[in-house]
């Protein structure tokens, strides 16, 4: 799951959003020079980064283009369900897909001094260019894959993600029904665990 999925599973919690977002770029130790909230948001990230990369349904959406694609297939997979996920908004979320982006963007602008350097100027793109509402579009996913296709190793493979995207609509659709249903369970059963089991009321799911 991308950018979009991540912030929707925070619940509405604002330092669990921060965690979610800033997870990928936290290594080893520096896990504790954060809060509980945000420390518990990088774990919850981590869990559905777990629960997506070892999903049958997943891996069965992996085995389309792998081949193509190499190892590169989970970016572009985690890309693809975030479209599935925006496309379908309404079913999930109270508030509009464009409003709930800026609110995320303004609660992680408060944080931002604590924030890996990277996550930091990602943060500044993504809120300058809106991401997450242009992930409703198809053109916002070329977009995306495109920009990734420049910033990692082996990225023209990301080119042929574009190429087979279209074709692949209406199994990354089946993919997410099966996927964002268990890591919504897996998390609410987290967060219930932990000392705080605040979820947002906007959250349908």
């Amino acid at each position: 799951m991308n950018f979009l999925a991540h912030f929707y599973l925070a619940y509405g919690d604002e330092e669990r959003l921060v965690g979610q977002f800033i997870a990928d770029a936290v290594k080893g130790k520096q896990v504790h020079d954060y809060s509980d909230s945000i420390r518990d948001g990088i774990l919850q990230h981590r869990i559905i980064d777990t629960i997506t990369d070892s999903h049958s349904a997943v891996s069965k959406l992996r085995a389309a283009i792998r081949e193509d694609i190499g190892l590169l297939s989970s970016i572009a997979i985690d890309v693809y369900l975030d479209h599935a996920l925006a496309t379908q908004w309404h079913r999930f979320h109270g508030m509009p897909l464009h409003a709930f982006s800026q609110k995320c963007y303004e609660q992680l602008e408060k944080h931002k001094s604590i924030m890996p350097e990277r996550m930091q100027t990602t943060l500044h793109y993504m809120r300058q260019y809106d991401w997450i509402s242009h992930y409703q579009e198809q053109e916002g996913i070329i977009r995306s894959l495109r920009g990734m296709s420049s910033r990692v190793r082996g990225g023209e493979k990301l080119l042929v993600a574009i190429e087979k995207f279209p074709s692949l609509i209406p199994s990354i659709n089946e993919t997410f029904e099966e996927v964002f249903h268990d890591l919504s369970m897996a998390v609410k059963s987290h967060i219930s665990g932990t000392n705080s089991s605040y979820l947002d009321s906007n959250h349908y799911y």
